[in-house]
């Protein structure tokens, strides 16, 4: 429970129910509301400090500049899935992850090994590495983009690797 939100009543009740209070802890200022007595745990993670540390280094402007680029990025990546005939992005793009499949010919069972081959083929090139998950009971490939230092070159280096498997696992002709 890193973050709740506890609606009650009779906070003294609560706050009773909880009453056990070492003297390092005890304060005299009675008008402080102490959370420490609203609830079971009293050391928390201080998540919200990861999050702070990247406004103070990237400063809002900063971050989110980083967050347009990966979000742009993404939207350039799907517009190449959609164009891309051998390929189905089942999912729309509103932030900076992409879900598609490779649709060759076949059952849908067979579609989805021939999408964890390809997600295999693309992982052991080494350079990008994809996800997959499952959407509508499908396999899906998922490329998120989040890296500071992800840049176009490391979008199109996953697009090449990608149609390359694609191209690869076409049945030669002749």
């Amino acid at each position: 429970m890193d973050c709740s939100v506890l609606y009650v009543r009779e906070p003294e009740e609560l706050k009773s129910a909880f009453s056990l209070v070492p003297d390092y802890l005890r304060t005299a200022d009675g008008e402080v509301t102490n959370l420490m007595d609203l609830g079971i745990q009293l050391g928390r993670r201080f998540r919200s400090l990861k999050l702070w540390m990247v406004i103070r280094a990237f400063g809002v402007h900063g971050l989110r500049e980083a967050i347009r680029h990966h979000c742009a990025l993404a939207a350039d990546l799907a517009a190449r899935i959609d164009e891309h005939p051998a390929f189905e992005r089942v999912a729309e793009v509103p932030f900076s992850t992409v879900c598609f499949r490779w649709t060759p010919p076949g059952t849908p069972e067979e579609q989805d090994a021939a999408n964890e081959r390809l997600l295999a083929h693309v992982n052991a090139a080494g350079p990008v590495f994809l996800s997959h998950t499952k959407l509508g009971g499908r396999l899906v490939l998922r490329i998120a983009i989040g890296n500071l230092r992800t840049e176009r070159e490391h979008v199109d280096t996953a697009w090449r690797l990608l149609c390359e498997g694609v191209d690869a696992a076409q049945p030669s002709s002749g």
